[in-house]
């Protein structure tokens, strides 16, 4: 329903400033189910889908949707896109990160999207991830590209921080990999080890990667 609606409406959400807004109280908890928060403070409830385009998220609970641009102070993000903006503090525990900037001291980013994904460094500094290529070593998505055996680095990549959806090497967990780009049974899948230093974006489902060592294995699905 429209926020003007909502008998006895929280002050913090009748400031907001939102467009189409479907919001309801449930259990005098707040539950935003889609439309456009554009600006204002939020300070506690359940996002469940919509577009958050800028504003303060001071506490509460996100489930869905898309975050463009805003602060985020603390709460728990458990799924949805995060596409531009300031994490400040929280947890963090699903979801795919695009962009912004990631200022809580008390986590590394980079490190802790690796391991959401299934990637993990270990004692010696090095992790292990998966890609899948055609059977004669194209690239599925890049056609061009022919994927080397053994130690493999690229040059001139765009820096960290840039992003996964730009030039790289792209690995992940063995299960996306086989599924990513849709599965294709007569793909080659590779094993690829490489260094924290190698790492240079992660959104929590994949990363991008500047090389490492590349061997074929068998598909385990």
């Amino acid at each position: 329903m429209k926020i003007k609606e909502i008998p006895n409406a929280p002050a913090w959400l009748v400031k907001a400033e939102t467009l189409d807004a479907d919001v309801t109280v449930q259990d005098g908890r707040v539950v935003w189910l889609g439309g456009l928060w554009l600006g204002g403070l939020w300070l506690g409830g359940e996002w469940r889908g919509g577009e958050w385009c800028g504003g303060e998220w001071c506490d509460g609970q996100w489930c869905g949707g898309q975050w463009h641009d805003g602060v985020w102070r603390d709460g728990l993000w458990l799924g949805g896109e995060w596409c531009d903006g300031q994490w400040c503090g929280g947890e963090w525990c699903g979801g795919e990160w695009r962009g912004g900037l990631w200022l809580d001291e008390k986590t590394q980013r980079l490190e802790f999207m690796a391991a959401a994904c299934g990637i993990v460094f270990g004692a010696d500094g090095w992790a292990t991830a998966y890609r899948t290529t055609t059977l004669d070593g194209h690239g599925r998505y890049t056609k061009c590209f022919v994927q080397p055996e053994g130690e493999y680095y690229e040059d001139n990549l765009p820096p960290p921080g840039s992003g996964t959806c730009v030039r790289g090497i792209h690995v992940s967990t063995a299960a996306t990999a086989h599924t990513l780009l849709g599965v294709d049974h007569s793909a080659q899948m590779w094993e690829v080890r490489f260094k924290r230093s190698d790492l240079l974006d992660c959104d929590g489902q994949k990363a991008r990667i500047s090389g490492g060592v590349f061997r074929k294995i068998a598909r385990p699905f």
